[in-house]
């Protein structure tokens, strides 16, 4: 007689291998988290750094110049192309007054440069405030800097208490270090969120209906049913998907004018609203985004009402009721040995069933499907990869474009299961729902799983752009959000190995028990046998007994009972759908549970990408852990950056004139020569705009070190951004320090 399946389950040997199980999985899960946090150690040099944002790299007059006789113009020159018609800049005496010549403009033949002409001035503290729209990805930035003009006697004019910030809409740090939400930048986090998420959803689905289960594919007759009455559900589903699409995408705009006015009226400037759509890179995808949206949104709408004429639309009912109840459950998988082995076979298959899931469709399906690609790649390019330099655009937009493809296949697959399958499922007897979740999970598993290891080492490339150090996951509010988003990324992976390794083997393993205990199936009907004869019956099979006496007793009763018209005394025939065990019952439904928690989750997630996208260029740390200095006295301290150790001194640390001073000392120990050093100051208390100031290097008597002096405007707390440019190397080295000023 056959072991009893619960004691099997509790043997030693099965429980030394699930603890082995859980070790692994552990430590497969700290190496996610490593990996998905941390760059991707030698192979960092190789990333490129977008910037995301178009940053002030140096200015002349430079920031804290004194000059002997008054400039003819300022120039200033950013890290990336400008939009020129919303980029600019103005000089402010201390009064706020405009004493420039209003003719701010990006010059023609350097997009990274902006000059703005001035008349002859006299001695005195003026300022320059600036806004900054990037023509890559439409990110707005702003700052300001002083410089001073010399009395003829030579005497150098002082600096104003308070500095003005000019009195164009957005001047002087348009969220550059905003610590929090306005109303403009909230409604371009929601925006940019419902975009991702639609898109997200709408192109998942495609890919479910192209490589999962594809409608009408030749599989199992039962998951057949089910993914051509979810394949109707997600038909009805798509159009208002893809509307809400454009919606989402025409608020991104409007947000961008709110964020370029500095209030809400920009969202009603036409001259701004303008200047997005038609001044920069991220208009030009922007349209793409709009018009792809339209042709998939006409496309789906044709291919519903060729349906509904061809008369394809069959109800969901008619669908489940011509499929069979009563069939055996496809090998049903005991344990996480054999369920990983199975999952992981099912890799090599996915090329092909990608190829397979596409000749499946027809040419209007096919047009559809690239259309949800060109819609990834209109997204991809719009992002911050899309800010790197021309000489590495392909590779940025490549790995860019390959993880949101990941993201789209992974969690667009399971917002497919939460919006689509889940409620279509609801529909059905609790038999067949159990068949469709331990028999189709399985074909979407082994996607996930490499998806969720694409999705970790690409990942990394955010970190690796915006972090340069572990303690600004803690400090900075991009770090936060980025550490967020991690923590619900790994939560999600748990999930998956729980529902994939555990409840779905345990509810396939329960069906399976169930088919082991009922008749020899027939299509007209089943009846119900005890334990006993059931095993009686089965272990006949098994040991080819056909001839055994107590299986040709038992089959005579069955024979008898179907003889007598259906009347087995007082058991049932198993044609009741809902003949379904109390704990296969309960496993079924804690396993859509567990999948609906998963899609909310991965909507989750994509909020966190969104606040990326705000959160890019604003460092929001923890003022409570920024360090005193003492009543007087300077600031000290020391990074690690790409293994170059970069000290900050700030001397004397107070208000007003300070000296600045970085030593920087490779990675063998040796001081750094020959590098550009430029630090930006900007205060953290309350917006007063960035000022950039270029170090020079002292020389042999300090080896490594590099020196200039700029001015601390009010006492609190402070920010340096030190930005380093290390000699025959492209790739800058970026650190951040936060101080305490006194008066």
């Amino acid at each position: 007689m056959r072991e009893p399946m619960r004691s099997r389950a509790n043997s030693p040997r099965r429980r030394i291998f699930r603890l082995r199980v859980l070790v692994a999985g552990v430590t497969l899960g700290l190496l996610l988290a490593v990996l998905s946090l941390a760059p991707l150690g030698p192979s960092r040099s190789l990333i490129p750094i977008a910037s995301a944002h178009a940053f002030l790299i140096k200015s002349d007059p430079a920031a804290n110049a004194i000059l002997q006789s008054p400039p003819s113009k300022v120039r200033l020159w950013y890290s990336e192309d400008l939009n020129p018609l919303t980029s600019r800049a103005v000089v402010v005496d201390p009064g706020n007054r405009q004493v420039d010549n209003k003719d701010s403009h990006v010059t023609a033949n350097n997009s990274k440069e902006m000059d703005v002409s001035l008349p002859l001035l006299p001695a005195g503290t003026y300022v320059v405030a600036w806004r900054a729209q990037s023509a890559d990805d439409g990110h707005v930035t702003g700052g300001s800097f002083i410089f001073r003009i010399a009395r003829p006697d030579g005497s150098v004019p002082p600096v104003p208490h308070v500095l003005p910030t000019g009195h164009f809409p957005g001047a002087a740090g348009v969220g550059s270090s905003s610590n929090g939400f306005d109303g403009p930048s909230l409604f371009q986090a929601i925006s940019t969120w419902l975009a991702l998420l639609l898109m997200t959803f709408w192109a998942g689905g495609l890919i479910w209906e192209t490589w999962i289960l594809p409608p009408g594919a030749p599989i199992d007759p039962d998951l057949r049913a089910t993914s051509l009455a979810a394949g109707r559900r997600f038909q009805r589903m798509a159009p208002y998907a893809l509307v809400l699409l454009l919606v989402a995408d025409i608020g991104l705009v409007l947000a961008e004018g709110a964020l370029l006015a500095g209030d809400w009226s920009g969202m009603f400037s036409l001259p701004l609203l303008s200047a997005v759509l038609f001044g920069s890179r991220f208009g030009t995808f922007w349209w793409m985004r709009q018009i792809v949206a339209l042709a998939a949104l006409a496309l789906t709408l044709f291919i519903a009402r060729r349906d509904r004429l061809a008369g394809e639309a069959t109800p969901a009912a008619t669908l489940v009721h011509e499929a069979s109840f009563a069939r055996e459950v496809n090998s049903a998988i005991p344990d996480w040995r054999r369920e990983l082995i199975f999952v992981l076979r099912g890799i090599p298959r996915l090329p092909r069933r990608l190829v397979e899931g596409v000749q499946r469709r027809d040419w209007a399906s096919r047009i559809l499907c690239l259309l949800g690609l060109a819609l990834v790649v209109a997204f991809a390019l719009s992002g911050h990869a899309a800010a790197v330099p021309a000489t590495e655009f392909a590779y940025a937009i490549a790995v860019d474009l390959f993880h949101m493809l990941c993201n789209v296949a992974w969690l667009g697959g399971l917002l497919y299961i939460g919006v689509v399958l889940i409620p279509t499922l609801r529909t059905l007897p609790a038999r067949l729902r159990a068949r469709v979740l331990a028999l189709g999970l399985p074909q979407f598993s082994a996607l996930a799983i490499i998806c969720a290891l694409l999705l970790t080492a690409t990942g990394s490339l955010n970190a690796t752009i915006r972090l340069t150090s572990w303690t600004q996951l803690l400090t900075t509010t991009y770090g936060r959000t980025l550490a967020v988003k991690t923590e619900l990324f790994l939560v999600m992976v748990a999930i998956s190995a729980y529902h994939a390794f555990i409840l779905r083997p345990r509810l396939a393993r329960e069906l399976g028990l169930e088919q082991e205990q009922a008749a020899v199936p027939a299509t007209s009907g089943v009846w119900m046998l005890d334990r006993e004869e059931a095993q009686t019956l089965v272990g006949a099979a098994r040991a080819g007994a056909s001839s055994s006496g107590n299986a040709d007793e038992v089959r005579s009763r069955v024979q008898q009972e179907r003889d007598n018209g259906n009347q087995p005394g007082d058991r049932q025939p198993k044609r009741d759908t809902d003949d379904i065990s109390p704990r296969a019952r309960s496993l079924e439904e804690r396993l859509r549970e567990w999948l609906r928690r998963e899609a909310w989750l991965g909507g989750a997630v994509l909020l966190c990408v969104a606040l990326l996208g705000i959160f890019a260029g604003s460092l929001a740390p923890n003022l409570a852990a920024i360090p005193s200095n003492g009543p007087k006295g300077p600031f000290v301290a020391t990074q690690t950056v790409n293994k170059y150790a970069v000290t900050m001194k700030v001397s004397p640390a107070i208000f007003g004139t300070n000296t600045f001073t970085v030593t920087i000392t490779t990675p063998q120990g040796q001081p750094l020569a020959g590098a550009g050093v430029v630090i930006e100051t900007s205060s953290l208390d309350m917006d007063m705009g960035t000022q950039t100031t270029q170090l020079k290097e002292v020389g042999s008597t300090a080896p490594g070190s590099y020196s200039g002096q700029a001015d601390i405007t009010m006492a609190g707390h402070w920010q340096v951004v030190v930005r380093i440019l290390l000699p025959h190397s492209p790739q800058p080295l970026t650190a951040t320090f936060q101080f305490s000023a006194t008066y």
